[in-house]
């Protein structure tokens, strides 16, 4: 008899699966755009900890969330993005100050402020989807 994978490590790694597809078949519009989706959703697992109760010292999902907006302060492109790129330098650096500031506090407003701004330009990223 063969042993079993608890569901949980099997659910993760089929999201891990269909990510990589995901990221393979993705141009660099869609490969933005799917930053932003496992950004919201490490920032969604923050918030779910801080309602737990749960400290967010060390935690991996908040690490995850500071590693994805540096990433997206380096895609960037100051030279075709015109007064927007500085725009967005400037608050992709506000969430990350603001993301590190609340962890230490558990302060879920503050995260749910993050995670609201992020949500806002995400939806306008993909209101850019070239068609």
């Amino acid at each position: 008899m063969q042993p079993r994978t608890h569901p949980a490590i099997a659910s993760q790694h089929y999201r891990m699966l269909e990510l990589k597809s995901r990221v393979e078949s993705a141009s660099p519009h869609g490969l933005v755009g799917l930053l932003y989706e496992e950004l919201i959703r490490s920032l969604d697992l923050v918030l779910h900890s801080v309602r737990k109760d749960h400290n967010l010292a060390g935690n991996s999902h908040v690490a995850k969330a500071v590693s994805i907006i540096v990433a997206l302060e380096g895609s960037i492109d100051f030279d075709a993005g015109g007064d927007l790129a500085p725009t967005l330098a400037r608050v992709y650096a506000a969430c990350r100050k603001e993301l590190n500031e609340a962890a230490k506090k558990n302060d879920e407003a503050k995260l749910t402020e993050v995670r609201d701004a992020i949500s806002d330009i995400y939806y306008a990223w993909q209101a850019l989807q070239p068609g």
